[in-house]
């Protein structure tokens, strides 16, 4: 699909939601950076410190906060609720923790 094509289909996803859908799946982006980059800078830290097992953990822990703004902000999509969201975090926590361990070069 090219760039164009990618652009119109999202798009054409995003009209029956109102523009007001495009800023909240912008402050969702922002939310989910805002919380990778806390995730990254904290492990960086803590990883200098003690273990990277233990590192990963302090950081799940140091960025909770905005790991909830950005579940939050998932929980007000018309297409999932707070229950999705809760089912989710699991997975959501496992593939962080892989990403840290990982280095982060990977998509989170």
């Amino acid at each position: 699909m090219t760039t164009r094509a990618g652009a119109v289909c999202a798009l054409l996803l995003a009209l029956p939601f109102g523009l007001s859908g495009l800023a909240r799946a912008g402050e969702t982006a922002d939310l989910h950076a805002a919380w990778r980059g806390c995730l990254q800078r904290s492990f960086t830290v803590k990883a200098a410190v003690t273990s990277r097992t233990d590192a990963v953990e302090a950081s799940l822990r140091a960025c909770k906060t905005s790991e909830a703004a950005y579940l939050a902000s998932l929980a007000t999509s018309p297409l999932v609720d707070d229950e999705d969201v809760a089912r989710a975090r699991p997975a959501l926590i496992q593939r962080a923790k892989g990403w840290l361990l990982a280095g982060g070069p990977r998509p989170l």
